[in-house]
């Protein structure tokens, strides 16, 4: 026992400062909760001999007191790691394997509780209320006991599951003698019920419950205004949101809970014709929601957060055409892209911590997600919720600001959150947009609002109701579903429950030429280019010039065939009226401008061909373009196998700014955060490995200035619309200046390799702009469908030889 004193006392020193109340809102640690978990952490790693019971205890203490540093810290990521181990240990320590619920244990009900917290911030309610359950099982003390049940109502509330909530409010009525609690009930009861009509008291009353804490009062009265908004009592419900305002910020609560009610009141100043109030606080609401997504976090909880400010999306975007304000609305549209989804995302190392949690029972399935062993603890489906999420985590880099004339909504907004860090300098969209003409476009709540500028000056801007459109959604889904590569539950269109007829079949329906399906897909796609780009088109045509038309479509037009796309009020496909290139994003242009054109005439040699370095595509015929490269790299059979250290040397072998062609033809992983070139031995080179440089500048992976990329997503723009994100600004970023690339999933057929062909032998054409070299084959390939379709032949997923748009306008220039 002498060996261990030292141990026993630090033992005693978490359980003391485990008991330590914590606040409602605001930091969580103590200097002397930080002090405790570091010597914890010390003795742990010092002593790998301790006695069982006292190293669990101990790893329960630390992984308590750590998380809550980590929490403060905006490390969500490994703060849930810490505390799910720690509910772990306390579980193995104290109730063994018991196979009931545990109940009456306060520890195990705080752990669960900061668990619920964690949760509110990503507006993943569901999860939420699952830790606050377990939470008001296991809290003895009546308040705290309370206090839970009244935030996994809320929650449910909040998240639109009005079945449970009402179930638990039957539960719970008439058996609370707690005065705030009964105004929580009574409240709550009106919100659950349809007829229920909510008057001058409940708007009273409802304050009251700020004695429940920060969670119940604040959600609670968002429900509250939200009700109150939705049956027009517009001034009613801003009186509510005013006052409750003015309260949390009084207690210092949270952002993300002050910014759920800014977004309900920017919503109803837009119901009011106030834009300015509205767009205000919208973009105000829009930077504390969107603040969780940079803390280390698994995808789902960013999805969660995303969804949970895509009010303060739609009421800046919507003020700000109400307004209009093109400038603010050419940032908005902007800002969206760099921050939709993912852009450069960093692995988290928990090795430690899976080794600390894998000790007690626990296994990680190859999936990552946790599993019990044999005998296993008895765990509430929250707390594995919790190590699959933190197990899952990375960390995403926060998109720079943009500015645009001079000035940003948004920026100011991001700098005051916490732990925000230096604020980078606004990215400037005037210098980046291109020449020609620029249409961007984002979809928010069914509406697309969309911009458009000729040579960097504004031209016109404005929304279009994308919910009056019977064909739009059942030709997005079909698209969508025929490539695989793009995921329809993200996008902001409301549900669709396709109706008989309505289903389509790209690959045999834009087989042929101009039938009837053909002319509904391609007639419903060209319908979403706006009047003022449509009266541009027509100009170009009278001129019998293409128009110059870069593309920065929303995420959900990410499958659409652009180039098939019927122009309205002709029977022109799109490119026969315009030379088409695809938006990457304001930073990514800015980097292409400032590096030195290379001087005319200078010859393109073929440097580098990688072609199907997996192998797991069908082989080239032989006479193929590809066998003109200067160094052909292929799968793991060949005489030059395409390993990730062949494609490194063969890259640094050419000069940073050699003016030569690099091509690659390969599968591609669906998962964006791991987009890269799949290579020989199962090694691929990663997306946000070609943002990379040394000290002097030169890029990590080094590209010459032209690059095609065939493969599944290639672009990494299916999925989330080009948003600066994914190979095609990598390839840019590492010095390429024309990238041609595939935005869906394409077909590996003998056609395939014929277009590739061509696009090789285009590219290599000295003073040849590669969207013009696109377009020129991409022209010739309409002229075949047509002829094509004359055969009648059908189209066969497995061996098509023909010219079937489904490939061909995948291919898109960057």
């Amino acid at each position: 026992m002498g060996r261990h004193v030292y141990g026993r006392v630090l033992a005693l020193a978490g359980r003391v400062a485990s008991r330590r109340r914590l606040p409602d809102q605001g930091p969580l640690a103590s200097g002397s909760t930080r002090r405790i978990a570091a010597l914890i952490d010390d003795y742990l790693e010092r002593h790998e001999d301790l006695p069982g019971k006292l190293s669990t205890e101990l790893l329960e203490h630390e992984g308590l007191l750590r998380g809550l540093s980590l929490a403060d810290a905006h490390d969500a990521g490994n703060a849930g790691i810490a505390w799910a181990r720690s509910v772990i240990m306390r579980v193995s320590l104290e109730h063994g394997l018991a196979r009931e619920p545990v109940s009456g244990d306060n520890k195990l009900a705080q752990l669960h509780e900061l668990l619920g917290r964690q949760y509110v911030q990503f507006g993943d309610w569901s999860t939420a209320s699952e830790c606050f359950t377990g939470a008001a099982l296991r809290w003895t003390r009546r308040t705290h006991k309370r206090k839970a049940l009244s935030q996994v109502i809320v929650c449910c509330l909040r998240g639109g599951d009005t079945a449970s909530a009402s179930a638990l409010l039957n539960m719970v009525e008439g058996l609370v003698s707690h005065r705030p609690s009964q105004h929580f009930l009574r409240i709550t009861g009106k919100l659950l019920s349809a007829e229920a009509e909510i008057d001058a008291r409940d708007e009273e009353q409802v304050h009251e419950v700020r004695r429940l804490g920060v969670i119940n009062y604040g959600y609670l009265a968002s429900c509250l205004v939200r009700r109150l908004a939705a049956e027009g009592h517009f001034h009613r419900a801003l009186r509510v949101t005013t006052r409750t305002l003015d309260r949390l910020r009084q207690d210092q609560a949270d952002t993300w809970v002050i910014g759920d009610l800014e977004q309900q009141a920017a919503s109803i100043h837009n119901a009011l014709g106030e834009h300015e109030q509205a767009l205000r606080l919208a973009v105000a609401a829009w930077a504390k929601l969107d603040a969780p997504r940079y803390q280390a976090c698994s995808r789902a909880q960013r999805q969660s957060t995303w969804g949970n400010f895509a009010p303060s999306r739609y009421a800046a975007l919507r003020a700000a055409v109400e307004l209009g304000d093109g400038r603010a609305l050419a940032e908005l549209i902007e800002s969206c892209r760099l921050q939709s989804l993912v852009a450069t995302e960093l692995e988290i190392d928990h090795r430690e911590e899976q080794e600390k949690v894998t000790a007690t029972g626990v296994r990680l399935s190859n999936k990552g997600e946790p599993r019990l062993t044999d005998g296993g603890m008895s765990l509430s489906t929250a707390v594995f919720a919790a190590v699959n999420d933190a197990f899952t985590s990375t960390r995403l880099n926060r998109p720079a600001p943009v500015a645009y004339q001079g000035t940003s909504l948004l920026a100011p907004h991001y700098s005051e959150q916490p732990g925000a860090g230096p604020a980078p300098d606004p990215c400037a969209l005037d210098d980046a947009l291109p020449q020609g003409v620029f249409w961007s476009s984002h979809v928010e709540n069914g509406v697309m609002f969309w911009f458009l500028a000729e040579d960097g000056k504004p031209v016109a801007h404005g929304m279009t109701d994308l919910r009056e459109d019977e064909h739009l959604q059942p030709v997005l889904r079909s698209l969508a579903g025929c490539s695989e590569s793009a995921e329809p539950e993200t996008w902001n269109l409301p549900p669709h429950r396709a109706e008989s007829g309505e289903h389509y079949e790209p690959l045999l329906h834009l087989a042929q030429w101009r039938s009837p399906e053909e002319q509904i897909m391609s007639s419903t796609v060209g319908g979403l280019l706006p009047p003022p780009l449509v009266d541009l088109l027509s100009e170009a045509a009278k001129r019998k010039e293409p128009l110059r038309l870069t593309l920065a479509p929303a995420r959900e037009f990410g499958c659409v065939p652009w180039p098939i796309a019927v122009v309205p009020g002709s029977s022109d496909r799109l490119v026969e009226r315009a030379t088409l290139r695809t938006w990457t994003s304001a930073p990514t242009q800015l980097a292409r401008k400032a590096r030195a054109p290379h001087p005319p005439s200078s010859p393109v040699p073929f440097l580098i061909a990688c072609d199907n370095p997996d192998g797991t595509l069908r082989e080239r015929t032989t006479g193929s373009a590809v066998s003109l490269a200067w160094e052909v790299l292929g799968g793991p059979t060949s005489a030059s196998p395409a390993t990730r250290q062949a494609l490194l040397s063969a890259l640094h072998r050419i000069d940073p700014k050699a003016h030569g062609l690099f091509f690659y033809r390969g599968h591609a992983r669906p998962d964006l955060a791991w987009s890269g070139l799949p290579l020989a031995g199962g090694d691929p080179l990663r997306a946000g490995e070609l943002l990379g440089s040394v000290q002097d500048g030169t890029p990590l992976l080094p590209m010459p200035a032209r690059v095609i990329v065939s493969y599944c997503s290639g672009s990494g723009g299916s999925l989330t619309g080009g948003e600066g994100v994914g190979l095609a600004a990598g390839l840019v970023q590492s010095g390429a200046e024309q990238v041609v690339a595939t935005s869906v999933d394409v077909l590996d057929a003998p056609f395939t390799e014929a277009f590739e062909d061509m696009l090789i032998k285009g590219m290599l054409v000295p003073d040849l702009d590669h969207a013009e070299v696109l377009r020129a084959v991409q022209l010739r390939m309409l002229r075949e469908w047509k002829v094509f379709s004359l055969r009648g032949r059908p189209a066969r997923r497995a061996d098509i030889r023909e010219p079937h748009p489904i490939i061909w306008t995948a291919y898109q220039a960057y």
